[in-house]
């Protein structure tokens, strides 16, 4: 019997590779977006996940295609390129190590995210006997990769932690202090308090503060919350901050905060965190900087509960986009996803409610936060809230009980019966 073999088109499987950088370059974005529901992460997700079967079905001219985009692409925006082709060679090429898979130019540290992610998408009897060689190599990159993944999937790697922790390179011990943190590893909360005062610090706070410490850490993250704090560490200082300092401490911390116009973006990020009914009017004054309205009326809705598009709190009209926004590329991001407020039509919707919001009392979504569902429920309306919102969700769930793991609002979306849901 003669079988023909597949006609494989350059021109699609070109098309395939460009689409699927695209999407994952976007899917890490959208992990923490104020526009991503679960449906559209899993609108995304499956996309991407269908490019990528696409490509390995095509075997070795994909990753050729693959290796060949990511030669060409800006290695300051590659990471869609990075997860593409590593995501195929990880397949393709099942017993070579890391060094083997991608050529050297791309094996920086910066590259250790997109590859975690990529391997975290594939099926556990790929990457499973991988990772353990990762966590173990003594390439950072390779060891980061691996501690990413894990990330991802919440997966514990037992005795290795504690070594990645301690590790020489700041990355990597950075990775393993957030993933310690997020599995709810209170038998390494000493290794990470020893690193409090090192490089790897407001990684290692904030792990420390998820697994219940109450001193070191706290003050470690509010003395790092300067204005030479980056973007990504800065927000996480500032929506934990509230939910581990006693409420006068943490309205203290936050007026500081808004006292200086550089620090103004994690004061409100702040509130909404701290959720105190008493901020409420504020936040509506702030709706009135161009710069700062967004944010301002993403918090609001954080404590309230509003929901800005549905019930029709947004400007008519939208102004142009500030010239003095953020800096930061996830920052911009999140801005750009946000509804325009208008204050005068939050003040109305606010009016009636007002009385009904119990004053002394952490609000998270409109309801008391000690009132929301830990896994494996979710909030409620949870179908309808943002990826920013069961960030918040998690972080609340995670404080309250600190030898828990944070909830994985990053996991896979799946379908399910009556909607979708997460592992």
């Amino acid at each position: 019997m003669t079988v023909n073999a597949p006609i494989l088109n350059l021109r699609v499987l070109r098309l395939h590779c460009e689409n699927a950088a695209f999407l994952a370059a976007q899917w890490p974005l959208a992990q923490d977006s104020p526009a991503h529901r679960m449906v559209d992460l899993y609108d995304l997700e499956d996309r991407l996940s269908a490019h990528v079967e696409a490509l390995a079905l095509a075997g070795p001219v994909a990753l050729d295609l693959a290796l060949e985009g990511l030669a060409t692409a800006d290695s300051r925006a590659n990471r869609g390129e990075l997860h593409v082709a590593a995501a195929l060679a990880l397949r393709l090429r099942a017993g070579a190590e890391l060094a083997q898979l991608l050529p050297d130019p791309a094996l920086t540290m910066a590259a250790a995210e997109p590859i975690g992610l990529a391997a975290a998408m594939l099926p556990p009897a790929l990457i499973a006997p991988r990772l353990r060689r990762w966590l173990d190599a003594a390439d950072p990159v390779a060891a980061a990769a691996g501690l990413v993944a894990c990330r991802q999937l919440r997966a514990d790697p037992g005795a290795a932690l504690a070594p990645l922790i301690a590790h020489p390179d700041p990355q990597v011990a950075t990775h393993a202090a957030n993933l310690a943190g997020e599995l709810g590893r209170v038998d390494l909360l000493p290794h990470l308090q020893r690193r409090i005062a090192s490089e790897v610090g407001i990684a290692a706070a904030r792990a420390a503060a998820l697994l219940g410490d109450r001193g070191a850490a706290p003050t470690a993250l509010a003395e790092r919350l300067t204005p030479a704090c980056p973007a990504d560490q800065a927000r996480q200082a500032a929506e934990l901050l509230p939910l581990i300092l006693p409420r006068s401490e943490a309205r203290a911390l936050i007026a500081a905060l808004s006292r200086d116009p550089r620090m103004r973006r994690w004061s409100i990020v702040a509130c909404a965190a701290l959720g105190d009914v008493e901020l409420l009017n504020g936040l509506i004054t702030l709706m009135s900087d161009p710069v700062q309205t967004r944010i301002a009326g993403a918090a609001f809705c954080q404590i309230t509960g509003a929901r800005m598009g549905a019930e029709n709190l947004e400007l008519a009209q939208f102004p142009e986009e500030p010239d003095d926004g953020p800096a930061d590329p996830v920052e911009r991001f999140i801005d750009s996803h946000l509804y325009w407020p208008d204050p005068d039509r939050i003040r109305d919707w606010l009016a009636p409610r007002a009385t009904r919001m119990a004053s002394g009392e952490r609000l998270l979504l409109g309801l008391a936060a000690w009132t929301h569902p830990a896994p494996p429920d979710l909030p409620n309306d949870a179908a309808h809230r943002s990826q920013l919102d069961l960030r918040a969700w998690a972080l609340e769930i995670a404080c309250r009980s600190p030898e828990a793991p944070l909830p994985n609002h990053r996991a896979p979306v799946r379908l399910a019966p009556r909607g979708f849901a997460r592992p």
